[in-house]
């Protein structure tokens, strides 16, 4: 093959390629949320939220269309994990998922605790006072069940989904739950997964500690992606857009800071 030839046929390929990572680039976004109230919920067939309001606003200014499904947390993240142009929220970023997504962030701060009701007249000093309880429900496959799990705590009760935990609690079925302070702002419909509880309802038995959700895309997507989606999140943090959303949904809860300690 002359020189010509491999010329021509390289500029070929090139075309080729570009017409393909065009196609690529065309593939329309799938965003995935839960049942979170008042961050993600269902309502009437379409997901509804503080999260997902505030991601249709993103959409809206960077221009772009994307569907947004309200499925199982597990699923969620199995999609995301392995398929390229999707993304999940609201994510809690940690070591152990740091290299598994690209993330755009933080959109809220949640203080996650063992939550009683209100006048249980529990007193836990210690996590070691924790283990006189026979059962403390949380969800399965939030990652506070996975790493008190692995620490070796052996009362925890993995329950299928968080709605689930909530009624126990009302119940009295069980004594305490690991939750976060956000979802005891549910309203409308949406208060029936956390079982109508209110902030006045339950107390904090045991602080646990602070997380700061994010939205978590495919690990493969472009950076120039991701860096777009956060100079857009960050515009309406500095135009007050983005602290409209969060207090009406959540209000009086402290904001998350611009950027999270550490990242």
């Amino acid at each position: 093959m002359t020189s010509w030839q491999r010329r021509v046929l390289g500029l070929v390929l090139g075309a080729v390629l570009g017409l393909l990572s065009l196609q690529v680039a065309a593939e329309p976004l799938r965003l995935y949320t839960e049942e979170y109230p008042p961050v993600s919920f269902s309502s009437k067939g379409r997901a509804e939220g503080m999260s997902t309001e505030l991601v249709r606003e993103l959409l809206k200014r960077i221009g772009e269309d994307a569907s947004i499904e309200v499925v199982p947390w597990a699923r969620g993240m199995r999609i995301v994990q392995t398929t390229p142009d999707t993304a999940l929220f609201t994510t809690i970023r940690n070591a152990e998922r740091e290299a598994q997504f690209r993330w755009v962030g933080p959109i809220l701060m949640a203080t996650d605790a063992f939550y009683a009701l209100k006048g249980s007249g529990l007193v836990v000093r210690s996590r070691a006072d924790l283990e006189q309880f026979r059962e403390i429900a949380v969800p399965r496959d939030w990652f506070t069940y996975q790493e008190l799990k692995a620490a070796g705590m052996k009362n925890l009760l993995g329950v299928a989904e968080p709605e689930k935990m909530f009624k126990m609690l009302r119940m009295r079925r069980v004594q305490l739950i690991i939750a976060d302070n956000l979802s005891f702002y549910a309203q409308g419909e949406a208060a029936a997964q956390v079982a109508n509880l209110k902030a006045g309802d339950v107390e904090v038995v045991y602080p646990y500690r602070s997380s700061y959700g994010y939205i978590s895309f495919w690990r493969g997507t472009p950076k120039a992606v991701v860096q777009k989606w956060q100079a857009t999140l960050d515009q309406m943090r500095r135009d007050g857009s983005f602290s409209r959303i969060h207090q009406r949904w959540l209000p009086g809860e402290p904001e998350p800071p611009l950027r999270e300690p550490g990242h």
